[in-house]
């Protein structure tokens, strides 16, 4: 009870519950490739070989580290893959390629599942694992995949956020990060409507999960997994599908 208690305390403090903020697509559409005009997208070819630890994502050449937690594999870096479909609905934050390249992208929670946005509005009801905007064998983690790694990071004993904070990247630090997993959270922020915000503050990562609460009965919330500085534990809740938020993949 102590820890549900802890984890709706840092949603509410960092304004994560679902809300019913005017969240629309911005103006400030795109950041980097696609913002505007036509559509271009640089790809690479993977490399020959990788380094341990590594994989190369085939679409686009781009290489990420992962990390082993448990029985899951995950993305140690924020995913920063782009197609031209992701036009309006995912962004570099203040639309600057740079921040993409240091944080990842920010994606809708559409563009993350790799569906329509009319399904920003309404249930889309998806079983089982989606690989969605992830690269070939990975997919966005539901919420049971973030409850596990919640887990393994409380039993390291220096708390959920420090566990899995990168040990560099954050301008306050009342709970300084110890990356005991090797997860490398960054504070890449959010997209709130036109704002971006809370950049080197917090990570916040989307669920595969729709928000099925009686907060949101209209299909157009789906479930985060936060982190801050502040607190040494995880947050929960829900937010707007077309809101941006980072992506992290398991397999």
């Amino acid at each position: 009870m102590k820890k549900i208690f802890a984890s709706l305390l840092f949603a509410c403090a960092f304004g994560l519950v679902a809300c019913d903020s005017d969240s629309g697509t911005s103006a400030s559409e795109g950041g980097g490739s696609g913002s505007g005009g036509s559509c271009s997208v640089e790809k690479k070819e993977c490399p020959a070989s990788l380094e341990e630890g590594t994989i190369c994502d085939a679409r686009d050449g781009q290489v990420y580290k992962v990390t082993t937690i448990g029985d899951m594999t995950w993305l140690a870096q924020n995913l920063n893959y782009y197609d031209c479909n992701m036009a309006k609905t995912s962004w570099c934050y203040d639309n600057k390629e740079t921040n993409c390249e240091k944080y990842g992208r920010l994606y809708s929670w559409t563009a993350a599942m790799g569906l329509e946005t009319s399904f920003q509005k309404k249930f889309a009801n998806l079983t089982g694992p989606t690989q969605g905007a992830c690269p070939e064998g990975f997919h966005i983690p539901s919420e049971d995949e973030w409850l596990a790694l919640d887990s393994i990071a409380e039993a390291t004993g220096s708390g959920v956020s420090p566990a899995l904070r990168s040990k560099t990247g954050w301008e306050k630090s009342n709970y300084p990060a110890t990356d005991a997993l090797g997860f490398g959270a960054l504070p890449a922020g959010r997209k709130w409507s036109s704002i971006f915000k809370e950049l080197g503050e917090e990570a916040n990562f989307w669920k595969a999960d729709e928000d099925h609460s009686d907060v949101s009965g209209k299909g157009d919330h789906a479930l985060i997994y936060s982190l801050g500085s502040m607190f040494d534990f995880s947050g929960f809740g829900s937010l707007l599908k077309d809101e941006g938020l980072s992506i992290r993949c398991v397999k």
